[in-house]
């Protein structure tokens, strides 16, 4: 089952470092407001937006370029949200992904898209839709047939998102998003902060096509608690704080286990003494996010 946990394997399932001053934070951050004016509040998800921008643009360590093509800005719950509508649109189409992508795409995909298929050796077709993530779910660094791939949607016109939920604690994730085949980009804080059952995302689009999600933001119809969270967050720790201060104990694990320090700090991969961790490549993920905290 794509969607059965193994509790027995430690290192299994992606989840955000508990980060000491993180969560001191967070216990804090609600005493200070009300809820009444944070859900009043008619300007909170626009300045979360607009600051939302550029903290992912702010990285010392990773470069983004061509997002100024993606003009229009959306708060979702969830990166689940955003592939939910990119699904809906796309929904005449055949959908591809390279295996050991983020499980939620074929839990979506068997049961009301079964003719999707993975992607081998770029085998892409006109009536397809791709969803690719960066980092690559699998690896935790870019993919190998990234560049590739887009080149060869642009060419098919083929619709593709780009799940960038893991880019928020990394090192030397460089890729230019102007290509016109690349139609969304989703953005997540749950892997960078401990906020997953906030479910703080942000799309970005390069059309309005005023689907339920501009929908819902056009109308204020928002979580505004989720949001007031993800601002404060954004605004208390840079974008490359959390690699800043992890990456040596990436180092020192991935040593000690002889594992291979990936792209995001807490991800690495292993050989064959790693096997239960497949997820259907020839390299084995570990989330090593237990193993930074304080104890």
């Amino acid at each position: 089952m794509y969607n059965s946990l193994n509790k027995r394997l430690a290192y299994k399932s992606i989840r955000a470092i508990n980060d000491v001053n993180v969560i001191n934070f967070l216990k804090s951050i609600l005493k200070k407001k009300s809820l009444t004016n944070i859900l009043n509040d008619n300007n909170l998800e626009k300045n979360f937006l607009k600051e939302y921008r550029k903290w992912l643009t702010s990285s010392r360590l990773n470069k983004l370029q061509g997002l100024n093509n993606f003009k229009f800005s959306s708060f979702a719950n969830g990166s689940s949200q955003i592939f939910d509508y990119f699904y809906d649109k796309n929904k005449k189409r055949r959908f591809r992904a390279f295996k050991g992508e983020y499980a939620y795409h074929y839990t979506s995909w068997r049961n009301h898209f079964p003719n999707w298929k993975y992607i081998n050796k770029l085998d892409i077709k006109k009536n397809d839709a791709v969803v690719i993530s960066l980092p690559f779910s699998d690896t935790g660094s870019k993919h190998s047939e990234m560049e590739k791939l887009i080149r060869l949607c642009d060419r098919l016109d083929v619709p593709v998102l780009v799940d960038c939920c893991y880019y928020s604690m990394c090192k030397g994730i460089n890729f230019n998003f102007n290509h016109k085949s690349i139609k969304e980009v989703a953005f997540s804080l749950s892997k960078a902060f401990p906020v997953s059952r906030a479910r703080i995302a942000m799309r970005l689009s390069k059309i309005d096509d005023d689907d339920p999600l501009f929908f819902l933001n056009k109308i204020g119809l928002v979580n505004r608690v989720s949001i007031f969270v993800g601002l404060k967050l954004i605004k208390k720790f840079k974008f490359d704080y959390i690699y800043r201060k992890y990456f040596k104990k990436q180092i020192y694990y991935c040593q000690k286990l002889s594992l291979k320090p990936s792209s995001v700090v807490c991800l690495a991969t292993g050989g064959d003494n790693w096997k239960e961790y497949n997820r259907g490549n020839k390299t084995n993920r570990l989330c090593l996010s237990g193993l930074y905290e304080e104890k």
